[in-house]
């Protein structure tokens, strides 16, 4: 109650070791102070299980119960929080509640009253014509539709789309049709030129045959007049050619000695061929115009006797053509000599082993 009159003095600071060592050892701790124990250093945190927790404080607000052990088997079993379901408080008195849960307790109760609401007190006529009148706005609608998707402008449209797919169609099928005869017609000039190339290998090989059958013919016949008739013999069989060559060996020595027509010229006849033609040479042969002539009239008589009449040999070929098949009344030793002479030849020929030579 002196207070205010008496000075306050100020006591003297004086260090104390003792309290600031505790301040500087102490200043970064916490201290509990716990009712059971005291003031404590050292505690545990709320998820421990050994204190109550704000949130089970919250569900023991909301009437559910938590589960404990206390007393002095607190540090043997833990806490658990005992299962109990949500529950809302409702007051007796809460007519909204039961109204609706009675209202929709039943869906065919709810069904029923939905459509009753929406009919009641409608009558047929009006429902009729509002049917007619919903009937016209989806016919207006639908026509609306139609006209914008499937009006002219959209018919144009699809057959712009119609037309440029069956151009593409057709392009693609000249394209393609291009392609196939270009196709073909290297296919058939590649079977042309293969084709080409085999006949002239075949036409070379001919004249090859030729060639080399005509040298040895004019080896054979030296410079007598019947080389003239050389070029068309090689076109002939060898076996008809030979018989042309040794039966001109025989009647004519190879044309050194043959029939002549009115002007005294060769006759080409080198075979004694007789037949009655337009001019006719000496002692009744057959007279000709021209070398060719006279090859081709005369062994065209000779590929008969071989083909037609089997005349393969000098010896039957001297009937028809020596003796006008009646060798009988020819002289023997003449028939002979012409078929020794004949057939001397016609070794000679078939000696040379030409293809087509028999």
């Amino acid at each position: 109650m002196l207070d205010g009159i008496f000075k306050k003095q100020k006591k003297p600071v004086e260090l104390d070791y003792a309290l600031a060592k505790f301040v500087l050892k102490h200043k970064n701790s916490s201290v509990l102070l716990s009712e059971k124990f005291g003031k404590v250093r050292d505690f545990t945190t709320r998820d421990s299980k050994l204190y109550f927790t704000q949130n089970e404080l919250l569900k023991m607000r909301r009437g559910e119960k938590v589960g404990f052990v206390s007393g002095r088997i607190d540090s043997i079993a833990l806490r658990r929080e005992k299962n109990a379901p949500y529950t809302f408080a409702k007051k007796k008195e809460d007519w909204m509640y039961e109204g609706i849960k009675e209202r929709y307790s039943s869906l065919r109760a709810y069904l029923g009253d939905a459509l009753h609401g929406y009919t009641h007190g409608v009558s047929m006529t009006r429902m009729w014509n509002m049917s007619l009148i919903g009937s016209l706005i989806f016919g207006m609608f639908l026509m609306t539709m139609i006209y914008r998707y499937l009006g002219p402008g959209a018919q144009a449209k699809m057959q712009e789309v119609k037309d440029r797919a069956e151009t593409e169609q057709i392009v693609k099928k000249q394209e393609e049709q291009k392609v196939l005869g270009e196709s073909i017609a290297k296919a058939e000039a590649d079977k042309k030129a293969l084709v080409d190339a085999e006949k002239k290998t075949a036409q070379d090989a001919i004249l090859k045959k030729q060639k080399e059958f005509g040298d040895k013919i004019l080896d054979l016949v030296g410079n007598h007049p019947i080389k003239k008739m050389v070029p068309y013999m090689t076109k002939e069989d060898p076996l008809v050619v030979a018989f042309f060559i040794a039966i001109a060996r025989q009647e004519s020595s190879w044309g050194e000695h043959v029939p002549l027509n009115d002007s005294g010229d060769d006759c080409y006849n080198y075979v004694g061929f007789r037949l009655k033609t337009p001019k006719m040479g000496t002692n009744g042969h057959s007279c000709f115009s021209s070398p060719q002539e006279g090859f081709e009239r005369t062994v065209k008589r000779i590929k008969d006797l071989i083909y037609n009449e089997n005349m393969t040999t000098a010896q039957k070929m001297v009937s028809p053509w020596k003796c006008g098949y009646r060798p009988d009344l020819d002289n023997k030793e003449a028939v002979q000599r012409w078929v020794n002479n004949v057939d001397d030849i016609l070794t000679q020929v078939r000696s040379w082993k030409i293809e087509g030579n028999r």
